[in-house]
């Protein structure tokens, strides 16, 4: 360091001792420091914070899964319901079709006139659509007709009809109404009811009946699930028919809010009534759907004292392999605050310690270098910074000067000096402006139109200037700046500056509507299609170290347009046409959007 740097230097920081025994602010760091507990605790606050993440998310995926499968209970049992009540509404129609047969009203007023021929025939033709009903039906346990007046009765059972069961009618018959089928529960079987009255006294009753084992097996059908099982249950809570576990969950008489497992680890719904005053009641149980969130809480403690662990381990090595060497520098710092010469040896610790203090020497040995160069950069910048200023001078006193040159030759009449003025300053007013980097096309023409007067001027007559009208579609289009003047200047330089006559340059455009071109001609007489392959692969090489305008104008299109063969050179006349390829202004904006 230098000598009057060191001097400027606080005497505090002068005098402050070497070694980690002086006041707080020189302390080395070590784990009674701030630094390795605000680490320990920022780490244990993450993993915490994590957890805690974790158990949030656990429980709300629980109480997610709870939900699912409480309104897919709920949709499954009222389906399941609905398929029960089209059944029984199924039934009560194949009663009422029944009801109306002629054959049985028939046999019902005749019987006592008929042959046994024809008797035997109206039985066997009752049975078979009796049986037709039962076969029709997968609830239907059996189909009776009975006939108090005749006291027989005609059943699925039986091949003829056998003598009135008393108790049967006399259980049945109270549960009846006129005119409408009803549903009642007799002798643990579901009865559907519908009787023909001739006035006051019951002419035949037919009667449906549907045994508790075709309704658990009509319970299974539906049941496709095989976490969600069906009850139909009484008003009472007792279990009429069950599939699956309902029937041990629900048996033994017991309802739902009586049954086990444990409210928590089950879910019911309902829905009714079904078949008189039945419920029709699912059940799931939730213990095997959560079991993979449980797993999951298990790991994450399993995880969490892991993680702990290794947090213990991992601080541990830190403090050896990391904050030793740290406190070592800290200390070397310090030192060098002092003495820039100081050095830190070896440590001996580990070969990470030795390449620590390695690189540590080898930066204080650059930082004096750095220093150094600091100090002649200063100044390089401060003479930049003085021939800038006198740059933008200067060309105001340019500007002024050719001004008056125009002034001057318009007063007398010379009209030639009085345009080639005028170019010129507008020539040099645009490059020495600084303009944008991206500008109009109609600027960039106009200015490359000064440096065309400029020249016409120069070489008239042995070179002739040809200026296209510039289209007005294109006019506004953004291009960047001074990216056409290399191309002329080079038509001129390099093509038709040696020529003793009838030399042209000439600018012109092509316009598409995604595209528009501009092209630069001359006739040298110089140029053959080899010549132009061997100058256009020096001009696209990128490993040219050639900086000529035509290298420097490929890459600059390159940069801005992205597209393939923004630059063209080609050979026409012997001459060099240079075309350079412009994407217009709404069709990037077409594009632009197309990606969107």
């Amino acid at each position: 360091m230098p000598e009057e740097t060191r001097g400027n230097r606080p005497a505090a920081a002068r005098e402050a001792p070497r070694q980690g025994t002086g006041p707080a602010g020189t302390r080395p760091l070590s784990l009674k420091r701030s630094v390795f507990l605000r680490m320990l605790l920022i780490t244990l606050a993450a993993v915490t914070a994590f957890y805690l993440l974790g158990v949030t998310i656990n429980e709300i995926g629980i109480r997610n899964v709870r939900n699912d499968m409480r309104s897919a209970l709920e949709t499954h049992v009222r389906y399941a319901a609905d398929q029960l009540n089209q059944e029984e509404e199924r039934l009560k129609f194949l009663m009422l079709e029944m009801l109306s047969d002629r054959q049985l009203m028939r046999f019902a007023i005749t019987h006592e006139i008929m042959t046994d021929w024809e008797r035997l025939s109206h039985i066997r033709t009752l049975a078979a659509q009796e049986y037709q009903f039962k076969r029709s039906s997968s609830l239907l346990d059996s189909v009776l007709i009975m006939f108090p007046a005749l006291g027989k009765t005609i059943t699925t059972e039986q091949t003829q009809y056998i003598d009135l069961d008393e108790t049967v009618w006399q259980a049945l018959e109270p549960a009846t109404e006129r005119g409408r089928v009803t549903v009642t529960e007799w002798n643990g079987r579901i009865w559907l009811l519908l009787p023909r009255y001739d006035g006051l006294r019951p002419m035949f009753m037919i009667a449906f009946s549907i045994s508790p084992e075709a309704l658990s097996a009509a319970l299974e059908r539906l049941s496709n699930d095989q976490t969600q099982d069906l009850a139909l249950v009484r008003k009472d809570g007792t279990v009429l028919a069950a599939c699956g576990r309902g029937a041990e969950v629900f048996g033994g008489g017991a309802g739902p809010e009586h049954a086990a497992p444990a409210e928590k680890n089950r879910l019911t719904a309902e829905t009714g009534p079904v078949f008189g005053s039945l419920t029709l009641t699912g059940l799931t149980l939730i213990d095997e759907a959560l079991a993979p969130f449980v797993t999951y809480r298990t790991m994450l403690w399993a995880l969490s004292l892991l993680a702990l662990i290794l947090l213990v381990v991992y601080l541990l090595f830190y403090r050896r392999q990391i904050l030793r060497p740290i406190n070592q520098l800290v200390r070397s710092m310090r030192r060098v605050e002092q003495d820039t010469r100081y050095r830190i040896e070896s440590s001996g610790l580990s070969d990470y310690d030795d390449d620590l203090y390695v690189q540590f020497n080898h930066m204080i040995d650059h930082i004096e270098t750095l220093a150094a160069q600091l100090y002649e950069e200063k100044y390089r910048a401060q003479k930049a910074e003085l021939k800038q200023l006198q740059m933008q001078i200067d060309p105001h006193f340019l500007y002024n000067t050719l001004y008056m040159i125009y002034r001057i030759a318009q007063s007398e009449g010379n009209r030639s000096i009085a345009k080639l003025s005028l170019n010129l300053s507008n020539y040099y007013r645009y490059i020495t402006k600084m303009p944008e980097q991206i500008v109009p096309l109609r600027d960039e023409i106009r200015h490359v139109t000064n440096y065309l007067e400029i020249q016409r001027i120069r070489f008239t007559p042995r070179i002739r200037v040809e200026i296209s009208e510039l289209p007005e579609e294109i006019a506004g289009e953004m291009i960047p700046s001074l990216i056409i003047q290399p191309i002329v200047e080079n038509a001129f330089q390099h093509g038709v500056k040696d020529l003793e006559r009838d030399g042209l340059v000439s600018l012109g455009y092509e316009v598409e509507p995604s595209l528009f071109r501009v092209i630069v001609s001359d006739n040298s007489g110089k140029m053959t299609e080899e010549s132009v392959r061997k100058l256009w692969a020096q001009v696209t090489d990128p490993e040219s170290p050639d900086s000529s305008a035509l290298c420097n104008l490929y890459r600059r299109l390159k940069l801005y347009e992205h597209i393939e063969n923004a630059l063209e050179l080609r050979c026409a006349n012997n001459g060099l046409t240079a075309v350079l390829t412009f994407v217009r202004k709404e069709e990037k904006h077409a594009d632009a959007a197309d990606c969107g």
